[in-house]
């Protein structure tokens, strides 16, 4: 009998990975030339040009939870072609707003579509694959939303799209390649179809109210699992340090650094290769480690490499602590998400998913952090205090991990019992 951790993976699992590159490929040639384009095109303050593209996270926490748990209740594929009709429509949008008004509407639509489509996509691959091979498709998922965006920027601005209103064609046009890859799949290959029915898919029609319900109920799920709640605090302070790195590195370089935006070049661009380069070396050692282990040692690279940038002096003393900084992203993130696959329970996995988009939170906490400390104390100061956090979020899950049953255990094939995870409570 073929072992499972060797059979192949899923038609719509490949396609769901595939489609993580083609997003992250449309998404960076529009989104990081987003406030150019708000400035040039709408001549648009700095200040209002913040609100509009920081309110975003804020709609991408409502949607992560909300999308995530509508999953479990009307089912993972509808909500995925549902999202990306939304994304593909705020695109169009944008290509054609011309006030603030209109720009601000379809922004917030973009964030809403785009995060409900994430937290459903990982719940999905959670229901199509083995529990061992799932850490292991999280990072080549992870893999092929790198390998967009280390390519999208450099095409966009060879091909004259950053920063234009065709950008925001090109990104719909994208995430229309995927939107009918998905749909073929799903009407042409019945087991494909069939494997992806989740949560309510292939179920009658539900009232309103009953769906509310569903949601009272997921959020009462999700809140009293006191494992989840700590994931989230550890999540939230990866990604205070994660998430906005570049804006940190950016306000550091900005000061006494007189090549400080070719430096910010150069140390992005590592940043990415890394994580092409290493990211299947990486998947290898995690395969043979548990989860909690290789967050450990993702944190503890993280902190190595803050603390290298908090001493460079040069272009190659930062590309180095970049590329430490990213091992530690590489080990993380997807072990993050087999984490939370673990605890959670078959029938709220797209609850438990979309709850970790609260970890977001960390995006405004990092950068607004590592401002206070800079302004105050220097660049020294502010990327040791903000490494720190990591280092919390480390013990967080060191702790959490020890009441997670089998989480330790590396031998493929020996999956504990989704009842037997729901049972265990963080005493």
């Amino acid at each position: 009998m073929t072992p499972t951790s060797a059979a192949p993976i899923p038609i719509l699992a490949r396609v769901l990975i595939a489609g993580a590159g083609i997003m992250s490929l449309a998404n960076s040639v529009t989104i990081p030339f987003l406030a150019v384009f708000l400035h040039r095109d709408l001549g648009l303050a700095p200040g209002l040009i913040g609100f509009i593209i920081g309110s975003s996270v804020f709609f991408s926490i409502f949607a992560g939870f909300v999308g995530g748990s509508l999953s479990d209740i009307l089912g993972r594929t509808r909500l995925l072609v549902f999202s990306l009709f939304g994304v593909i429509g705020s695109f169009i949008g944008l290509y054609f707003a011309d006030g603030v008004v209109a720009v601000f509407a379809f922004n917030a639509a973009l964030a809403l579509s785009s995060s409900t489509f994430a937290p459903v996509g990982k719940a999905l691959l959670g229901d199509l694959l083995s529990r061992d091979r799932r850490a292991q498709t999280f990072s080549y998922q992870y893999m092929a939303t790198n390998m967009g965006y280390a390519i999208g920027p450099v095409v966009g601005a060879a091909v004259g799209l950053a920063g234009g209103r065709t950008a925001f064609l090109a990104g719909a046009a994208g995430y229309g390649i995927y939107l009918i890859g998905l749909v073929c799949v799903l009407l042409l290959v019945p087991a494909a179809a069939a494997a992806g029915r989740a949560g309510g898919d292939g179920e009658p029609k539900q009232h309103v109210a009953s769906v509310l319900r569903g949601l009272a109920a997921s959020a009462r799920i999700v809140a009293v699992d006191r494992r989840m709640l700590f994931l989230i605090l550890a999540g939230l302070l990866l990604e205070a340090v994660h998430g906005r790195i570049s804006s940190l590195l950016a306000q550091h370089l900005s000061v006494g650094f007189a090549d400080g935006v070719t430096i910010l070049g150069f140390v992005l661009a590592t940043n990415a290769v890394t994580v092409v380069v290493l990211q299947v070396f990486v998947s290898r050692f995690m395969e043979k480690r548990n989860p909690v282990t290789s967050i450990t040692v993702g944190g503890l690279l993280t902190v190595a490499g803050m603390a290298g940038f908090a001493v460079a002096g040069t272009l190659w003393h930062f590309v180095a602590a970049m590329v430490v900084f990213s091992l530690g992203e590489i080990l993380i993130y997807p072990a993050e998400f087999a984490i939370i696959d673990r605890i959670a329970p078959e029938e709220n996995r797209g609850a438990y998913f979309g709850a970790q988009t609260f970890a977001q939170i960390g995006v405004f906490i990092g950068p607004f952090t590592g401002g206070l400390l800079l302004g105050a104390y220097g660049g020294t100061t502010m990327f040791l205090g903000v490494g720190l956090f990591a280092l919390a979020s480390v013990a967080i899950y060191l702790f959490v991990g020890r009441r997670i049953p089998g989480l330790a255990a590396t031998v493929p094939g020996h999956p504990v019992s989704a009842a037997k995870q729901e049972s265990e409570d963080l005493a």
